[in-house]
């Protein structure tokens, strides 16, 4: 049975604002800790800035683990702190930049730290804001900041630092608008309900898996890995500006066209994954760099742009990742934006360390560094195909559910799901018995039935033989016959997928608060849903629609 679809496709001006910001927020950080490059570790005391973000980054996810769901108080006071702090550091270093001279060593990593956690903290928020979004509406997202954070990185990190520090400074402060102006609109996931399948092909049980979360940030790491001894063995570009800006054009044409074919696959296939087709893109990318590195000479120059392009993509896949484990998964969505940024960047920086050790090893023979980059790209792409990308068929069905053995969590859509199937089950054995029965009377029985034997006097003391008693049908459970009966009502009243998962937990006797923190809404949108299904269906309380279940729909 197919649920109705959500509104229509024209929904992508609520997109608007999370990819202003997202890529303001790229943008801030690149110009101040990557100090204008497009990627890669910051170049001040071989990578420590990143990893002092990272260590940040890594407290909140262990404070959000240890506290659970962050109310919405506290993000919004983690956002408020996050723009100050990534706008103030910005404007300390612009300061030192004007004032000439050399400012201490500590001073401007700590600047560049303060503004670098700020701008890494608002990303984080905007990812948040994609939870429970569509696969395509995700995608759309990362790859469209992706290439707008790139093209203004490229642009402005040639220029001089103090106009980079001032940018960032102006791109922080800028994310107070641009969260006002997305409090306009309701959040992507509310528009239309995300499906677990569309990112991985998987079910959504494994997004709260351990395991699995740990096989994605393996593949993550191998990748970082690859991209980071990429990075080392790329020729400099320094006191050569077109040699730079040449290369920049390069690493944008090669992530600009791969990030096109990824949002051009994922809108017009949104039902199918993404995440096979963009490893293979990253996994072609690093191979491509990988050769054209072990070459040298320009070859090498051409093979650094291109690395430099599957570390954007990187970044985009990471952003993907992220939003699908924040929506089906069980931990707080700054959880899971944080990890997986954590294992993009320290990666990063271990491996541009590590390609310079290899290579300081082997001075003069690029062999054992390339070898070790084509190693972690490889380990990567092993581990993610066959072990992210593999559903070993871990999903509740519905026996699980009659029987009582239920899964940790029991979302909606566990129980929209379980419930359409046992709907086609009851139609496809009635569809079975209605044929059994135009079979037998279409054929002559060869033997007696019981009514001939009762009214044949030659066989009066025959006993009838009595037809076998049909085997009991299990009744189903109190949640999945409520979950049927919503399906049904939602067809007779053409109520939208989301209003039959708002409809189905509030028939079960949810507040409207637990509805809103089951689905990741907001309680006025739950509020909304609600007064829509009752203007719709005519009626005009929780236990009209219960009535009508049981004298209708039962």
């Amino acid at each position: 049975m197919n649920v109705p679809s959500e509104e229509p496709r024209g929904t992508d001006r609520t997109l608007v604002p999370v990819i202003a910001g997202l890529a303001c927020s790229a943008v801030s950080f690149a110009l101040v800790v990557q100090q204008g490059r497009l990627t890669g570790a910051s170049p001040a005391a071989n990578g420590l800035v990143t990893l002092v973000v990272c260590l940040a980054a890594a407290a909140l996810a262990l404070i959000s683990m240890r506290v659970g769901r962050l109310a919405k108080r506290a993000v919004f006071l983690i956002t408020f702190i996050a723009i100050h702090i990534a706008g103030i550091g910005a404007l300390g270093l612009t300061f030192l930049d004007v004032a000439g001279g050399d400012a201490p060593a500590f001073l401007t990593g700590a600047l560049e730290a303060l503004s670098g956690t700020g701008s890494v903290l608002l990303a984080f928020y905007w990812l948040r804001k994609l939870r429970a979004a569509t696969a395509d509406a995700t995608a759309l997202v990362a790859f469209s900041a992706l290439m707008v954070s790139a093209v203004l990185v490229a642009v402005l990190g040639i220029l001089g630092p103090a106009v980079r520090h001032l940018a960032a400074f102006a791109l922080s402060f800028a994310q107070f608008a641009i969260t006002r102006a997305s409090r306009r609109h309701d959040a992507p996931g509310e528009v239309r309900p995300a499906q677990p399948g569309a990112y991985f092909g998987t079910g959504e049980a494994r997004y709260s898996d351990r395991g699995y979360l740990a096989t994605a940030l393996i593949g993550v790491c191998g990748m970082a890995l690859a991209a980071g001894v990429a990075e080392a063995l790329t020729p400099p570009t320094a006191g050569d500006p077109l040699a730079e800006v040449l290369r920049r054009l390069v690493s944008l044409a090669c992530a600009g066209a791969a990030a096109f074919c990824a949002l051009r696959h994922a809108r017009s296939h949104p039902e199918r994954p993404l995440a096979p087709e963009l490893w293979i893109a990253l996994g072609l990318f690093v191979g491509v760099g990988t050769v054209l590195l072990s070459l040298g000479g320009e070859a090498a120059f051409a093979g650094g742009s291109v690395a430099t392009a599957a570390a954007l993509l990187l970044q985009a896949m990471v952003s993907y990742l992220s939003v699908a484990f924040a929506s089906f998964g069980a931990r707080d969505p700054y959880v899971y934006a944080a990890v997986s940024w954590v294992a993009l960047n320290a990666c990063q920086v271990v491996g541009t360390d590590l390609g310079y050790l290899v290579a300081a090893a082997a001075p003069g023979n690029l062999a054992p560094a390339i070898a070790v980059m084509g190693l972690c790209a490889l380990a990567s792409t092993q581990v993610v195909f066959s072990q992210l990308m593999r559903d070993p068929e871990r999903t509740v069905v519905l026996s699980d559910l009659e029987e009582g053995n239920l899964p940790e969590r029991i979302t909606p859509s566990t129980i929209v799901i379980a419930a359409s199937i046992e709907q086609a089950l009851l139609e496809a054995d009635g569809s079975a018995g209605d044929a059994s029965s135009a079979a037998v009377g279409a054929e002559p029985s060869a033997s007696p039935t019981p009514v001939d034997i009762a009214t044949d006097d030659s066989n009066t003391s025959a006993a009838p033989t009595p037809a076998p008693a049909p085997a009991p049908v299990p009744a189903a459970s109190p949640e999945v016959h409520i979950a049927t009966s919503v399906i049904s009502m939602g067809q007779r009243f053409g109520l939208t997928g989301r209003e039959i998962e708002v409809l189905t937990l509030y028939a079960l006797g949810h507040t409207q608060a637990r509805v809103s923190e089951e689905l990741h809404l907001s309680q006025n949108t739950v509020h909304t849903h609600i007064k829509r299904i009752y203007d719709k269906t005519d009626l005009h309380s929780r236990q009209e629609i219960l009535d009508y279940l049981a004298e209708y729909e039962g």
